[in-house]
């Protein structure tokens, strides 16, 4: 299965992580950042694909850009901001995927190098929770991926946007959210990876939204 699966990484760029008041780093961020490199690292050793996913845009697009008109200009193509953070370290043989919209899949060719490589299992990890991280799941999830979302692997500047995105994910797109620890032992095939009390909620509940517990509530 190693060879059929993926490492996602998502918008985790230089241009995410400038302080920017109008476009806040993740919550965590350095801890973010070791424990992704950590499963890249993992991944990698085992033959998981891994595909950094980049929010890029062109230089022309500054003035007339819809999602700079919420955030202000980022990640522009030729900058170093438009690069994956050095953390995390690319290697020759990574897939590098530019996008434009909060989906990875939405305009690009992600899907057509998944299917090349015969990829049918995602392992999402990145940033924004319920934003890009979110678009890409339910794309995924109408392409009939297997979906897995790494839930120390991914963040958002808001806590608790970022666990109701975990919940809504796994109740709506049918993906499990895993700890990197158990992304890892799935790396490993280790059977029991997805049976851990670590997943949130335990698999097999159906949670209506009024039931769903958020962390920032506990």
């Amino acid at each position: 299965m190693s060879k059929r699966s993926a490492v996602i990484v998502i918008d985790l760029l230089n241009g995410f992580f400038k302080k920017n008041p109008t476009l806040p780093d993740p919550l965590n961020e350095q801890g973010l950042l070791k424990i992704v490199r950590r499963v890249i690292d993992a991944g990698r050793d085992v033959g998981v694909n891994i595909v950094f996913i980049k929010d890029n845009f062109l230089p022309e697009e500054v003035p007339i850009d819809k999602h700079f008109k919420i955030y202000g200009p980022h990640c522009v193509i030729g900058t170093p901001d438009a690069e994956v953070v050095p953390e995390l370290d690319p290697k020759p043989g990574d897939f590098q995927i530019r996008k434009k919209h909060y989906s990875a899949f939405n305009s690009t060719r992600l899907d057509a190098v998944l299917r090349e490589l015969d990829v049918r299992r995602l392992y999402i990890t990145g940033a924004w929770t319920e934003a890009c991280v979110q678009h890409t799941v339910v794309d995924a999830f109408y392409l009939n991926y297997e979906i897995i979302v790494v839930r120390d692997a991914v963040s958002s500047p808001h806590r608790e946007a970022h666990e109701y995105a975990l919940n809504y994910m796994r109740q709506y797109h049918r993906a499990k959210i895993v700890t990197s620890d158990q992304a890892i032992a799935l790396f490993k095939q280790d059977p029991e990876a997805l049976n851990s009390n670590a997943l949130i909620p335990p698999e097999g509940e159906n949670l209506s939204y009024k039931e769903w517990t958020l962390a920032s509530r506990k």
